[in-house]
């Protein structure tokens, strides 16, 4: 009696610790579905991650208005400035294999040079482009970067005005767009195309360093970027659905983009790809943070000590290798906007548990869209914690 006793007793349990685990994960759900119902967001996918795995993915909304196909955590679609995060990875992992330093003179590896107008005798470091001090501005041609990337009939659905925009610009080279905006006989080519601050004594953010900084990891690897990625860290990483370009993935799990306004985006692609223009899923950005993480509590043979501290910001600094650090949050990531796309990395210094979100909608650029987004942060805050703890028991 006593044995059959004690038998129930622990079956009670685990049956309790079983729905606590299952309530708040799904009291997340619920929440979320709930600010769904009352937001005008197309659609947004979330994760929650830590060092041990994926904690929690979830897919809210429509990838597709039209199709009311459900967006799910395996949909596709263009990270924005997140891609940057890998950007600081490969720039690190090419520091590991001795094949650059963060102290080398840019000029030491480009085929044409780079020089600050405003200094020219104070050379422009990779470590410059890293942490956004060298100088570099995107000035007004860096919008002649995005292209058209598409082959659908496009009705009054999508925004005319902008694909208008992406087809009036030449498809050119990574090198050439470079060229063009930073040597002094590039045809964009202006002083003010600098700031006036030497290098290293000023941060301001630019597209352009991210780019730069991917054609150094090429030419001093030997290896094509999008080849190198694959290599270092898609690969290594388990991400085997993310890729620069839209040829190269399953076009069938591309979210539909939009404006804040409700018009199809139409598909695009970046000169400058590097620095916008990775497609990926939230499952694959999962891995990746879930690496990060590991590699942050110095717990990782992928990226071991001392190449995670080049990469990730610390108590010494808040930014390094495009990877940045909120003062008072104390979140490390990076977060996206571009044309019918917002996206966020990050995870916590002190918690290290870490959120990725998708949203098919540049939800920064609207009043009413944005606090919409941003609270999706807020109901994630308030889980993640629990769901974490739960996780672990």
């Amino acid at each position: 009696m006593l044995l059959k006793t004690t038998f129930l007793t622990i079956l009670v349990v685990f049956s309790f610790a079983i729905l606590r685990a299952q309530s708040s994960t799904d009291a997340l759900t619920q929440a979320l579905e709930r600010h769904y119902q009352d937001a005008a967001l197309p659609g947004f996918a979330v994760a929650i991650v830590n060092e041990e795995g994926v904690l929690y993915q979830h897919g809210f909304g429509y990838a597709d208005l039209a199709e009311k196909e459900p967006f799910k955590p395996n949909n596709l679609q263009n990270l924005g400035s997140v891609s940057k995060t890998v950007v600081g990875l490969a720039l690190v992992k090419a520091i590991e294999e001795g094949k650059i330093r963060m102290d080398d003179a840019i000029n030491e590896i480009l085929p044409f040079p780079v020089i600050h107008p405003h200094h020219k005798d104070i050379p422009i470091l990779v470590r410059h482009l890293a942490n956004h001090t060298s100088g570099i501005l995107d000035s007004k041609h860096y919008g002649k970067s995005y292209v058209y990337a598409g082959n659908e009939q496009e009705g009054p659905e999508y925004h005319q005005e902008y694909l208008g925009f992406l087809k009036s610009h030449d498809k050119i080279s990574l090198k050439d767009f470079l060229f063009n905006s930073l040597h002094r006989k590039g045809k964009w080519y202006k002083k003010k195309n600098f700031l006036k601050a030497s290098p290293g004594t000023s941060q301001e953010y630019s597209n352009l360093n991210a780019a730069l900084a991917a054609y150094l990891v090429e030419l001093a690897t030997g290896i094509p970027f999008q080849e190198y990625t694959r290599k270092m860290i898609f690969e290594p990483l388990g991400m085997k659905s993310t890729a620069w370009t839209i040829d190269a993935i399953d076009k069938k799990r591309l979210t539909t983009l939009y404006f804040p306004a409700g018009k199809i985006v139409p598909r695009y692609a970046l000169i400058t790809y590097p620095d916008g223009g990775l497609y990926s899923t939230i499952e694959d950005v999962s891995l990746f943070l879930i690496a990060m993480i590991k590699a942050y509590q110095g717990n990782s043979d992928y990226l071991p000590s001392p190449y995670y501290q080049i990469l990730l910001p610390g108590d010494a600094d808040e930014q390094r290798a495009f990877w940045g650090m909120g003062q008072k949050s104390r979140n490390i990531g990076h977060r996206g906007s571009d044309p019918g796309i917002q996206t966020d990395l990050q995870f916590n210094a002190d918690r290290q548990i870490g959120r990725v979100i998708f949203a098919n909608v540049n939800a920064e650029d609207s009043e009413e869209l944005w606090p919409q987004y941003e609270k999706i942060q807020d109901i994630i805050a308030e889980f993640e914690d629990r769901i974490a703890a739960e996780a672990g028991k």
